[in-house]
């Protein structure tokens, strides 16, 4: 028999009991949709995982400290470890230079904050604050570090520096009244809006363009920075002698000048040439500080500070990878060096592991249904197979082969499966696309673009890939073919006469 010959008989057959099939075909589509909608709700849950993970920053950075130093206790999270030998090792530059020849490392650099208390002022000190947060990096490795420059340009002159996406933010204003005289960082919603909050501690969500914005532009500001070195025992962490200085000398005075009585070596004139883009893992001055070069703070505070001894080592160092696969082996081969390390793949880890997990657990829960469908498949193509067994008999008679008989009842198996495979595909595909809008807040071409195939700020709730639908259908039909490949030998063992004098 043609192939042709073989398919039009497939379809005689099944249309012929409608009523069955349709029911079997039903069973298919029910299970088919449940397997689909499973398993596109763990790729829902590992896709917002990831945007959560983004939003925590970069997640290609090292953190480095050396041991027993501030840094260990600064890190702090559950994602860090130290050295495996548990001696510590001099972080210098020397070290740093030896961790960016490890593979995969594109970039490293040491981290130096500035550990003084800090005055900063803008404007001739109309705005200040007592909260100034400065740290210092190699500005050569800047690129390679992953620093993202939102405004501006990277200084190239001294005297000039980057500031925090919300720097601005911490600045008061002296000539406006108590209560009224600062503006808080606003939250960004990612759906539009910004929650914007007012002295008193009130807040509303506000569209992103009427957002109230700092007191000035920090984009070109000139900020004066002074800083107190108490009886010579403040120290910059990193720098060798002493602890922190109690207060700004001056900070309960006139914030005009912003230290009564700081010597000029004690202050230091700053120009803003760009705004950083907020990475919490690279340091606060990505958000509220001031980053500037690492040479021109050791200068400041060896001039600032003559108790302070000149800096060989460092408590934290930053190290850029690559590929956010390779950050555990380069994690390992900086911890064999000495020094611990903390950076976000235990965390990325744990959160993979766990949307695996429940993708397995909710993936199994469908392929019951389809399971149970498969089941339906067998018995309709039993029944079928007994009551065609009289037609069986007449075409073995008439010379046909075995194999186009087996063909023909497996053909009909597996047409069942496909059909119930494709059903399924498009109404999963419609209960996605509503589970999505209900999540993204109702129905709009924006919302249904975004339901479809997400976005930048956009975390779906169900996610269905492409290689699902074709999976889903290919199971599908092999499950159904499967399913009939008993009822199908069943029918080729009959015997011809046998068959024929069947009354059925």
């Amino acid at each position: 028999m043609r192939f042709a010959d073989i398919l039009r008989l497939c379809m005689q057959n099944l249309s012929r009991r409608k009523s069955r099939t349709v029911l079997t075909v039903l069973g298919v589509i029910v299970g088919c949709c449940s397997i689909v909608i499973m398993v596109s709700l763990g790729a829902g849950l590992t896709e917002q995982n990831k945007a959560m993970l983004k939003q925590m920053g970069d997640l290609t950075l090292i953190n480095v400290y050396s041991q027993g130093s501030a840094g260990n206790a600064m890190m702090g999270g559950g994602s860090g470890s130290g050295s495996e030998s548990g001696e510590g090792a001099k972080l210098d530059d020397a070290a740093v230079d030896s961790m960016k020849q490890i593979p995969g490392v594109v970039g490293a650099s040491p981290q130096m904050p500035l550990n003084y208390a800090v005055r900063m002022s803008v404007d001739n000190g109309r705005y200040y604050t007592d909260y100034g947060i400065i740290e210092a990096v190699d500005m050569t490795q800047l690129s390679n570090m992953g620093y993202e420059i939102l405004q501006g340009e990277k200084p190239t002159k001294p005297g000039e520096v980057l500031a925090g996406q919300y720097f601005a933010y911490q600045f008061m204003d002296k000539y406006r009244p108590e209560g009224s005289n600062y503006r808080q960082q606003p939250f960004d919603m990612g759906d539009g809006t910004v929650m914007q909050c007012d002295a008193s501690g009130n807040c509303e969500a506000v569209p992103a363009d009427q957002v109230e914005g700092a007191f000035f532009d920090q984009l070109g500001a000139e900020v004066t920075v002074s800083i107190d070195t108490g009886d010579g025992t403040a120290s910059a962490s990193g720098v060798s002698g002493g602890s922190s200085g109690a207060s700004v000398a001056g900070a309960t005075g006139s914030p005009d000048t912003g230290s009564s009585g700081t010597p000029a070596a004690n202050t230091l004139e700053l120009k803003v040439t760009g705004t950083l883009k907020e990475d919490y893992p690279k340091g606060s001055s990505t958000s509220s500080g001031l980053l500037m070069d690492l040479n021109q703070l050791k200068e400041f505070i060896a001039k600032a500070d003559r108790s302070a001894k000149k800096t060989t080592t460092y408590d934290t160092a930053l190290v850029k990878v690559a590929d956010i696969s390779q950050v555990a082996d380069v994690e390992q081969q900086i911890r064999d060096m000495g020094f611990g390390t903390n950076s976000s793949e235990q965390t990325r880890k744990s959160l993979e592991e766990q949307s695996r997990i429940i993708q397995l657990v909710l993936g199994g829960i469908g392929a019951v249904s389809l399971l149970v469908a498969a089941i339906g498949i067998t018995n309709t193509m039993v029944m079928s197979v007994t009551e065609r067994t009289r037609e069986i008999g007449i075409m073995k008679a008439l010379g046909c082969y075995v194999r186009d008989i087996r063909i023909m009842f497996l053909g009909e198996a597996g047409f069942i499966g496909l059909l119930g495979g494709v059903i399924g595909c498009l109404i999963s595909a419609l209960v996605s696309l509503g589970i999505n809008l209900l999540a993204l807040g109702g129905v709009s071409g924006t919302n249904i673009w975004h339901a479809i195939v997400g976005g930048e700020d956009v975390s779906r709730v169900s996610v269905i890939p492409w290689w699902l639908y074709l999976f889903a259908i290919a199971f599908s039909t092999a499950i159904g073919v499967i399913s009939g490949f008993q009822p199908a030998n069943k029918a080729v063992r009959i015997p011809a006469l046998d068959a024929i004098r069947n009354a059925q």
